[in-house]
C-alpha cells in the first residue's frame, strides 16, 4: 500500500519540525511539503495533492479558512488540526475549528502522533458534502445568441456554491461577473480552483477588462470594487474607495453599477453573511432585471440571500442545485415580466 503523504502546515517553526521528526522515517507516512501561513497551504496542496494536511488551530480559525475546506474536498484530501499546546497556546479545540477528526496535540510522544494519523486515515469521517461537480448542462441553442449579463454574489460558503452553479453553466454561457468575499492572497487560489473545475474560463478582473462569453471574471480579495461600466460589449472597471456594505470588493458595488443594463442581467445572491449585494438586487429587479436568491435550505449561512428576499428583492428563491438552470432558462428566454414598480 502506497505511503499516506502529508503536508504540515502552521506558522511555529517548532510545532512543524516536531510533527515532522515525529513521522520520518516511519513506514506508510511521507511528509511531501511544508507551509507556514493559509496562501502557502493552498499552493502546496494544490500542487502536491496530499492525501492528509495537518493544520494549526490557529490557521483554522482564520475566515479564509472556508476556502482551504473547498479545496480539500475538491482534491477528496483529509485535514487534521494539530493543537499545539506543549508550545503555549491554550485551550483545546472545538468542533469547528477541529473537523470532524480529533485533533493532534503535539505534547504526546512521537509513536501516539503517528498512530493517531495511521487511525484517522483509516476511520470514516461524517464530512460536509462536496460542492456538486457534475457535466455543464447542455447548452441551448438561444444561450450563445444572448444578449444577457450574468452577475453573481456570494459570501460565507460561497466557493462551494459557486463550484455548483458555475460547473453546471456551458462553454458557451454568457459572460459572467462574480463577486466573492474572501481575503487578500486568495484571489488567484480561488481562481485556479474554479478554473480546473469548470468548462468556462475563470480569470481575475483587471481594469477595462470585457465581459465575453464563455468567460468567468471574478473580483475577490482584490483591493478594489468591480463595477459595470456603460458601455457595449460589456466592460469592468476596478476602482480603488472605501468599502461598500462594509465588503471591499462589495457584491452591491457590483450589482448597482449595473442598474443602467438591467433589462440585460441576470443577477444571483448565493450564501453569505450579512446583507451585502440585497440592495443592488432590489435596485436591479426594479429596474427589470431577473434575480435569483438562494434558499435557506441549501445556503451555508442564509443572511444575504434573507436580506434580499426581505425587501422584495428577490424574484425567484431556489435550491442551490436549480440555479444553474433557472440562468440559462432566463438567458434563453429573456426577461418576459418586465419592470416591477419602483
Amino acid at each position: 500500500m502506497s505511503a499516506i503523504t502529508i503536508i504540515v502546515a502552521g506558522g511555529n517553526p517548532a510545532m512543524r519540525m516536531k510533527l515532522v521528526k515525529a513521522m520520518e522515517g516511519r513506514p506508510g507516512l511521507r511528509v511531501i511539503g511544508q507551509a507556514s501561513d493559509l496562501p502557502a497551504t493552498y499552493t502546496a496542496a494544490e500542487a502536491m495533492e496530499p492525501d492528509l494536511v495537518l493544520v494549526a488551530r490557529d490557521l483554522t480559525q482564520l475566515p479564509e479558512f472556508s476556502l482551504m475546506r473547498s479545496l480539500f474536498r475538491a482534491l477528496d484530501a483529509r485535514w487534521i488540526a494539530v493543537d499545539h499546546r506543549s508550545f503555549g497556546t491554550g485551550t483545546s479545540l472545538g468542533k469547528e475549528q477541529a473537523g470532524d477528526l480529533d485533533p493532534i496535540d503535539t505534547s504526546q510522544p512521537a509513536d501516539a502522533i503517528c498512530a493517531q494519523i495511521r487511525a484517522a486515515m483509516q476511520s470514516p469521517v461524517s464530512k460536509q458534502p462536496a460542492p456538486s461537480i457534475s457535466p455543464p448542462l447542455r447548452s441551448l441553442t438561444a444561450v450563445g445568441r444572448s444578449s444577457k449579463l450574468i452577475l453573481i454574489g456570494a459570501s460565507t460558503g460561497g466557493v462551494d456554491a459557486l463550484l455548483t452553479v458555475l460547473s453546471a453553466l456551458p462553454k458557451d454561457c454568457p459572460p459572467i461577473g462574480v463577486v466573492q468575499h474572501t481575503g487578500q492572497g486568495f484571489s488567484e487560489s480561488l481562481i485556479r480552483l474554479l478554473d480546473r473545475r469548470c468548462a468556462l474560463n475563470v480569470v481575475a478582473a483587471q481594469d477595462g477588462m470585457e465581459l465575453a462569453p464563455g468567460h468567468v471574471v471574478v473580483a475577490a480579495g482584490c483591493p478594489g470594487h468591480m463595477r459595470l461600466k456603460s458601455t457595449k460589449p460589456f466592460r469592468v472597471s476596478v476602482e480603488q474607495g472605501p468599502p461598500v456594505s462594509g465588503h471591499l470588493p462589495s457584491v452591491d458595488a457590483l450589482f448597482h453599477s449595473a442598474v443602467g443594463s438591467a433589462t440585460h442581467v441576470v443577477a444571483a445572491l448565493l450564501t453569505g453573511m450579512g446583507r451585502d449585494g440585497a440592495e443592488g438586487l432590489l435596485a436591479l429587479r426594479k429596474a427589470g432585471a431577473m434575480t435569483i436568491g438562494q434558499d435557506e435550505s441549501s445556503s451555508v449561512v442564509y443572511g444575504m440571500p434573507r436580506a434580499a428576499w426581505e425587501i422584495g428583492a428577490v424574484r425567484q428563491q431556489l435550491a442551490l442545485g436549480d440555479i444553474a438552470g433557472a440562468i440559462l432558462k432566463a438567458c434563453a428566454q429573456g426577461n418576459e415580466e418586465g419592470r416591477i414598480a419602483s
